[in-house]
C-alpha cells in the first residue's frame, strides 16, 4: 500500500491509493530517470539528502538536515529514508511525502509501514535557503510523524474516523473527510483529515524556522497573509487544544518542547468611529490569546480580512500590534461582507494561534453587522 501526499501553495492534492498497486511513480524510480544528483549527504541516522538543484550543495543539504532535526522527532525518524530537493516547479505543489504501508487483517491490527518514507521538496531553484524550505519540510515530516505513530500505537490511518484524534480535535459539526481516496467526487484537500493532522504537527511541533516563515508570509507580495501555511482555519486552532498536544506526545512518548497553550483570540466587536474627514475608521476588539498576563502582554496581533471584488477574492490586513486587545483600521473598509481572522504570535516561543473566521456586513458603513454565528 503506497500513498503519495502532496502539499500545494494554496491547496494540497492527495494522490489516490489502491490496495496492492503503487499510486503513481515512486520517488526512487522517478529520480533515477531524471539524471545524476548534483549533491548528496547522508545523516548519522542514514537519511539520504539528495539534491537535483545547482543551488543545493552538500553543505546546504547538511544544513537542511540540521533544520529537520529542529522539528520534534522520536523513533519515527529512523523510518525516514530520503529527502529529495527537486529543481522542478510543479504548479501548486510544494512537496510530497511518499509512504508505504500494508496489512492483512480487516481491522488493520497488523498494519505496518513497509518502506522508509521519502520526502520530495519542489522548487529548489527558487527556494534556495533552508528557511524558505522549512515550513514545507515541517509539514511533510508531519505526515510521516502522524502516520507512523497512528499505525504503531492505534493500528489506524488518518483516514479512520475512529482514531482518538477525531474525538478530541474539535471537529464535530465540521465536514472533515476521512478517506484514502482523493478521487471521490466529494473530496476536498481542505477538509482532508491527514492534511489537518500534518498542519497541526507543524503548528504544535514544527521548527522555529517553520513557524517564523508563517509569520513572514504576512510580508510577501504573493502570500496569503499571516500564517498562510495553515490551510484550514475554519476549525479551532490546534494551539488552543491542550488535549491534541498531549495526544501526540503520549503516542510518541516525547516530552513537550514548549508547554504553552493559547486561547482563541475571538473577534467580539467591530465599531465604526467617525474620522476627521467625515468617513469612518473601524475599531476591532478581540479576546486576549492567553490567560497568562505576562504572555498576553508580549503577543503580537494582526487582523486579516477577505472579500469579493468583481468576482475575485481580495485580502488585506493590519500591521502587527503588541499586547493590545483592539486594533483600529483607519481609512475605512469596503462596503461589503468581509471575513475577518485574528492572529496572535508569540515572538519568544515562535508559537502562534488564530481565531476562526467571522463575517461582518459593512454595506451600512456606520453599523457593521455580524453575519451568522
Amino acid at each position: 500500500m503506497k500513498r503519495n501526499i502532496y502539499r500545494n501553495t494554496m491547496m494540497l492534492a492527495l494522490a489516490a491509493m489502491i490496495f496492492g498497486l503503487v499510486s503513481g511513480l515512486s520517488s526512487s524510480s522517478a529520480w533515477a530517470a531524471s539524471g545524476k544528483p548534483i549533491a548528496t549527504y547522508v545523516s548519522p541516522e542514514k537519511i539520504e539528502f539528495i539534491s537535483y538543484s545547482k543551488y543545493w550543495n552538500q553543505s546546504k543539504l547538511k544544513a537542511l538536515y540540521a533544520e529537520l532535526m529542529k522539528n520534534l522527532h522520536g523513533k519515527e525518524l529512523n523510518y525516514l529514508g530520503k529527502v529529495i530537493l527537486s529543481s522542478e516547479d510543479k504548479e501548486g505543489e510544494l512537496g510530497i511525502a511518499n509512504m508505504s504501508y500494508s496489512w492483512t487483517e480487516d481491522d488493520l491490527s497488523d498494519i505496518v509501514m513497509d518502506e522508509p518514507t521519502e520526502i520530495t521538496l519542489y522548487g529548489a531553484n527558487s527556494n534556495k535557503t533552508v528557511e524558505s524550505m522549512s515550513s514545507t519540510l515541517s509539514h511533510e515530516y508531519g505526515h510521516h510523524f502522524t502516520y507512523y505513530w497512528l499505525i504503531a500505537k492505534e493500528h489506524k490511518l488518518p483516514s479512520d474516523s475512529n482514531a482518538k484524534w477525531a474525538s478530541i480535535r474539535g471537529i464535530e459539526g465540521y465536514p472533515v473527510l476521512f478517506s484514502e481516496d482523493s478521487s471521490e467526487p466529494e473530496y476536498t484537500h481542505y477538509w482532508d483529515s491527514a492534511e489537518i493532522m500534518a498542519d497541526d504537527y507543524m503548528a504544535l511541533f514544527g521548527s522555529p524556522n517553520a513557524k517564523l516563515s508563517m509569520v513572514n508570509s504576512l510580508r510577501t507580495d504573493d502570500g496569503k497573509g499571516f500564517y498562510g501555511e495553515i490551510e484550514n482555519e475554519a476549525i479551532p486552532s490546534a494551539m488552543t487544544l491542550e488535549s491534541v498536544r498531549s495526544y501526540w506526545l503520549k503516542l510518541s512518548g516525547l516530552k513537550d518542547p514548549v508547554p504553552l497553550v493559547f486561547k482563541e483570540p475571538k473577534l467580539n466587536k467591530i465599531q465604526a468611529v467617525e474620522s476627521d474627514d467625515g468617513g469612518f475608521d473601524y475599531k476591532l476588539t478581540y479576546e486576549a490569546a492567553s490567560a497568562n498576563t505576562t504572555v498576553a502582554q508580549r503577543l503580537q496581533y494582526s487582523v486579516y480580512w477577505t472579500y469579493e471584488d468583481d468576482g475575485e477574492e481580495t485580502f488585506d490586513y493590519t500591521e502587527m500590534t503588541t499586547g493590545k486587545r483592539s486594533i483600529t483600521i483607519s481609512g475605512g473598509l469596503p462596503e461589503a461582507e468581509l471575513t475577518f481572522t485574528v492572529y496572535a504570535y508569540d515572538p519568544m516561543t515562535k508559537q502562534y494561534v488564530y481565531a476562526r473566521p467571522v463575517v461582518y456586513d459593512l454595506s451600512d458603513p456606520e453599523n457593521p453587522v455580524k453575519v451568522g454565528r
